[in-house]
């Protein structure tokens, strides 16, 4: 008989042995020590080059666990990606994780929020290959409310746009397209692109994606419909307009689609 006792050390275990698996005894132990005190600050993970930090009592540990425990974005490609966009970069796990599994890589990890995209900056400074940008991913280049309106932390920041009465005293622009990140580095096509981008992939996939959607070749996405109703129909509408052929598969919380087109 299970008692609610014995099923929380179960559960303790079984991340235990989780931490173990991917950062060793030593390290997994220590991390999950740190867990319990909420006092993580850094990682030294076997496979990556330099150390990455966390800042404590925040989500960047759930982060941290679903990007380099769970491995949610092993995603079989078929190919090596040279040209990867990490949208909704939050403090830069994602584009750790991809240059490190693809060191030749070009990744530009894009990230709204002033306080993440200063992590986003701190953790990748030592890669030449990373390029940050704080910016919000919107269709058109306009003026966006950065706040985390939901109240679940750091790993759930959304962008609102603001009317005209409210951009007008609210400074420059504070978005951007994916066609201007693409102008921007010279890139005809994007190998891969994640997006984790807290329902703004509503008005992503709504308006003004036939310019660049055709020349993506994989997408990497978490639809947020418990957060907004309604953000998944946008999305599958532009990317059966935009692609011919595609597959469609998924791992954990996050959608994939092949574009066959390109393959």
């Amino acid at each position: 008989m299970h008692t609610p006792l014995s099923n929380k050390m179960f559960r303790y275990l079984e991340k235990l042995a989780s931490y173990h698996s991917e950062l060793g005894v030593v390290k997994g132990t220590s991390f999950f020590i740190g867990r319990i005190l909420k006092s993580n600050r850094q990682i030294n993970h076997p496979k990556v080059k330099y150390p990455i930090h966390l800042r404590p009592k925040t989500t960047d540990e759930k982060v941290f666990v679903q990007v380099f425990i769970k491995n949610e974005y092993n995603v079989p490609l078929g190919f090596v990606p040279e040209t990867i966009i990490d949208g909704g970069a939050n403090i830069g796990l994602a584009s750790i994780y991809f240059t490190t599994k693809f060191p030749k890589a070009q990744i530009i990890a894009i990230e709204p929020d002033p306080e993440n995209a200063a992590a986003v900056i701190g953790n990748t400074k030592h890669y030449s290959n990373i390029h940050v940008k704080q910016a919000a991913i919107w269709p058109r280049q306009t003026v966006a409310k950065i706040s985390d309106k939901f109240g679940v932390g750091k790993w759930g920041i959304v962008v609102e746009e603001l009317d005209d009465a409210e951009a007008e005293d609210a400074g420059e622009p504070n978005t951007c397209t994916i066609d201007s990140v693409m102008k921007e580095f010279g890139w005809k096509q994007i190998d891969l692109l994640k997006l984790d981008i807290e329902t703004a992939e509503k008005q992503l996939f709504s308006e003004n994606y036939m310019s660049w959607l055709p020349k993506v070749k994989v997408i990497v996405i978490e639809l947020h419909d418990w957060m907004v109703p309604g953000c998944s129909k946008p999305f599958f509408t532009a990317i059966n307009e935009a692609f011919t052929r595609y597959r469609f598969a998924q791992a954990g919380e996050n959608i994939i689609i092949y574009n066959l087109d390109l393959f």
